[in-house]
């Protein structure tokens, strides 16, 4: 089934047909896998496009075609709304004189054959450590309401059904030395150097085709990522490739020990999703063994790990709930060091200081209120 499945990705990625050979013999219980496979790698809307690519009689069953069409309709008009969000929140937090950055999601959707096909989450601001603040409270007079614990890096709300994370930092590394190569790297363009060509300003492409690989690898030894994620990065890589500094890329991430965990994601990128391998900031010749890991794991685990059969439920209760997600977390990233031996080395340490931040934000609120 995994030969089907790629190949309606990579008809949905780049406009090629599907291979009607792998579909001659794909029966209706076939075809329930392959939709089961699509929505827990977050892709429905793009293989429904590989799937349209196909001749009537190869398509899936009429009912089961149906559903595919009707959530791929779904996908299009989250995509809208978060659009015309982005959109308004550019124009409050700009004539409060913030300079907001779109991370990801839409910003990176403008790099796929079909935008609106590209399945949506929220919308990641970055407003740096004093504009977020200010944001936050605009959040508030417009009426959001507050969701989740606010981390040391976000905060979190709800306005107008859209989930919106305002962030004070992109992202960090667990490897401290790492990360302070990171931090500099965004100070180098944020906020002048951003890109202004869409609803609000975007990430300079050689930073986000380095941003793009980090954060989905963060998540990747977390919990799990999805082929939405590699998706998003072959996006990237092949639509702003002339404008993407590719040894610069290469170097920064031979300095922030990645290079390896890269190389697996870029194996996956040409030999599965068809990425041109020039459009490659990277080399692959060594790569298939984590690679092929790599993959594994993705098909196991699904989009952020929500798909993972192999987790117990998390315990009821504030603490159990964090022991919980702690342990399971530092096995994993045990279990995967060898991707970047750097990163689960420090990984444990940023869980606790993760939760520390959780818990003196929730001090100052209690005394706010009080």
């Amino acid at each position: 089934m995994q030969h089907a499945f790629f190949s309606l990705v990579r008809s949905g990625l780049w406009g090629t047909p599907a291979d009607e050979l792998l579909f001659q013999s794909v029966s209706d219980a076939d075809w329930e896998i392959l939709y089961r496979m699509a929505n827990s790698q977050a892709l429905l809307a793009l293989t429904y496009d590989g799937i349209s690519s196909l001749p009537a009689e190869l398509r899936p069953p009429r009912a089961l075609y149906l559903k595919w069409a009707a959530r791929t309709v779904q996908i299009e008009q989250a995509n809208e709304r978060l659009n015309r969000s982005v959109s308004e929140l550019n124009t409050l937090y700009s004539e409060a004189g913030l300079h907001p950055v779109l991370l990801k999601g839409q910003g990176i959707g403008t790099n796929y054959r079909t935008p609106l096909h590209r399945q949506c989450g929220d919308i990641d601001i970055y407003l740096g450590k004093k504009g977020q603040p200010i944001a936050n409270r605009i959040l508030l007079q417009q009426g959001a309401v507050v969701e989740g614990e606010a981390s040391d890096k976000h905060a979190s709300y709800a306005l107008n059904g859209v989930h919106i994370e305002n962030h004070r930092i992109i992202l960090r590394l667990n490897n401290p030395f790492a990360n302070r190569r990171v931090q500099k790297l965004i100070g180098e363009w944020y906020p002048q150097g951003a890109e202004t060509d869409y609803a609000m300003p975007l990430p300079p492409a050689t930073f986000n085709a380095l941003y793009i690989f980090l954060h989905a690898f963060i998540h990747f030894l977390n919990s799990g990522i999805g082929l939405r994620q590699l998706c998003d990065w072959t996006c990237l890589l092949a639509n702003r490739s002339k404008d993407i500094d590719k040894p610069a890329v290469l170097r920064q991430l031979q300095e922030l020990g990645l290079l390896r965990a890269a190389q697996a994601f870029g194996y996956i990128a040409v030999n599965r999703l068809g990425l041109p391998s020039n459009h490659l900031p990277i080399p692959i010749e060594d790569a298939k063994i984590p690679g092929e890991k790599l993959l594994a794991d993705i098909f196991a685990t699904g989009n952020f790990g929500q798909h993972d059969a192999r987790i117990k439920p998390r315990p009821k209760g504030y603490w159990a709930g964090k022991w919980y997600t702690f342990c399971r977390a530092t096995r994993r990233c045990n279990e995967l060091r060898q991707f970047a031996p750097g990163e689960a080395f420090w990984y444990p340490m940023t869980l606790i200081k993760g939760t520390v931040a959780i818990q003196i934000n929730r001090i100052k609120g209690r005394i706010i209120k009080n």
